[in-house]
């Protein structure tokens, strides 16, 4: 099984159609969970699925705060799409045929370019990354949003913030790394974060979920894992202009993610 982790956008109900709306609100509530179904498959068959995959890409993550109600759509087949191109683009041109055959990258991207014609506003609301959790991600947070909860999977991490909130520290932090002069790779990445945070307008929530990547802690190291407030003394060390503590933070923490991530490789 691949273990993967996600950052979710949700968006008031008013955002979205009325079609979407009920469907959602009309969804019972055990379908509200992340999903493990066809549509993982394509990369362990190298095959694009039809699109008739499941009416489980239609549905969404429905979450109520007080009077409001907050959506985070699947968009699972837009994902799908799109994850395939970045994964072929992602391995030695060499050898990306073995993954994803060329014919199949253009069928996908033939798709995406039509569905993108016909919904023009379409966007992907999650992001999910496999075997760890990119440490850019903590930079839309504090320590003091993190929450421990424990499901049928174990122990779990979670993150919420407001959209707001995540805009105006995901800003902050890139404009310390650029200010800071470190590897510029560091900073495209976070621009890239920027970049796609700010593509959801007004309010709504955001979360990182540690998903099934929690499972490769032992319960103990899970509850002790501050991240986030970690990623923060890195930014306010670098703001500060003491290089030399925050190389020292950066490197513990990406260390113990490297550590992590390289579970990847055996798989």
């Amino acid at each position: 099984m691949i273990r993967t982790a996600y950052l979710r956008v949700y968006q008031p109900l008013s955002a979205f159609s009325d079609d979407e709306r009920s469907r959602w609100l009309a969804q019972p509530e055990h379908h509200n969970k992340t999903l493990w179904g066809p549509s993982r498959k394509w990369l362990v068959a190298s095959a694009l699925p039809s699109s008739e995959v499941g009416v489980e890409a239609e549905g969404a993550f429905v979450r109520r705060v007080g009077e409001n109600i907050f959506v985070c759509p699947y968009r699972t087949r837009l994902r799908m799409l799109a994850g395939l191109l970045a994964f072929r683009q992602s391995v030695p041109e060499e050898v990306a045929d073995a993954f994803v055959p060329q014919g199949v990258a253009h069928s996908a991207a033939r798709e995406l370019a039509a569905l993108s014609d016909r919904e023009p506003d379409i966007r992907s609301h999650i992001l999910h990354a496999n075997w760890h959790v990119p440490l850019r991600w903590f930079a839309a947070f504090e320590g003091s949003e993190r929450i421990l909860i424990e499901d049928r999977e174990g122990l779990r991490i979670r993150y919420e913030t407001t959209l707001g909130r995540a805009r105006t520290r995901l800003s902050e932090a890139l404009e310390i790394l650029e200010a800071s002069g470190i590897d510029e790779d560091v900073a495209v990445a976070v621009r890239e974060l920027c970049d796609w945070i700010e593509g959801f307008p007004g309010e709504g929530l955001v979360e990182l979920d540690y998903g099934l990547v929690a499972g490769m802690f032992e319960d103990e190291d899970l509850v002790d894992d501050g991240s986030a407030a970690e990623v923060r003394s890195c930014l306010d060390a670098l703001s500060g202009g003491d290089l030399m503590r925050a190389g020292r933070l950066f490197s513990a923490l990406s260390e113990r993610w490297s550590a992590v991530r390289a579970h990847e490789v055996m798989n």
